[in-house]
């Protein structure tokens, strides 16, 4: 049998399982020999299978206790973008480009959704930027986009969004701590600006603030 057509088999399996409340995240799939009876395929096509799952982060084998049903997904995803960025199939500035793409979105359903004691834990991230050293800059910078698309409760976002900072964070994190004060003040300034929009509920102010900000990064990157 075509393994394309096992590896569909299996997932439609998964599914099946977890729809008739016998499998969530974190639990254990049926045995080898149990895949094996219940959809009527070797071994060697179910452990082909599986091992596909397994590269995609669905699922993870555990030495002496079998496959269980997690979400590495964005940890498989993000290993696929620093490939093509490294195979030149993509550039820095395109995964910036994507990104800003899904924060505006974000910030749009923030604006929306979020409630004032939300919004609070964004100027929490940015008090930690404003007092970061250059060496935890990119980490608290992070924090603070993070916290901003997290507030849209979109969790597709917040997954893309978490695939496409694995090989963005090498870049921003070299230029964070080589950039003058005086370009550091003015990613702080950016940051305020967003924050402070969002705090006032203003889309087209926020979005703009957004732009500005990365497109300033795209400078000094």
């Amino acid at each position: 049998m075509n393994e394309t057509k096992v590896y569909f088999l299996v997932i439609e399996h998964i599914k099946t399982l977890v729809q008739q409340g016998e499998l969530s995240f974190g639990g254990r799939l049926p045995s080898e020999r149990q895949l094996m009876a219940t959809l009527g395929l070797s071994r060697n096509s179910i452990r082909e299978a599986l091992r596909s799952l397994e590269n995609m982060g669905i699922i993870e084998s555990r030495h002496g206790q079998g496959n269980y049903l997690v979400n590495h997904i964005c940890d498989s995803l993000g290993s696929i973008f620093s490939l093509l960025l490294f195979l030149n199939e993509c550039s820095v500035q395109e995964i910036s480009d994507l990104r800003k793409s899904i924060e505006t979105s974000a910030y749009l359903l923030a604006v929306k959704k979020a409630s004032n004691a939300e919004i609070q834990a964004l100027s929490i991230s940015l008090d930690r930027l404003k007092s970061s050293s250059a060496k935890d800059r990119a980490l608290f910078d992070k924090q603070f986009h993070d916290t901003l698309i997290s507030l849209s409760g979109n969790r597709l976002m917040k997954l893309l969004n978490d695939t496409l900072s694995q090989p963005f964070e090498h870049v921003i994190q070299q230029k964070l701590t080589q950039i003058s004060p005086d370009q550091w003040n003015a990613l702080l300034a950016e940051h305020t600006r967003i924050y402070e929009c969002l705090t006032a509920r203003e889309e087209a102010a926020g979005i703009s603030a957004i732009m500005e900000h990365y497109d300033y990064i795209s400078k000094i990157c």
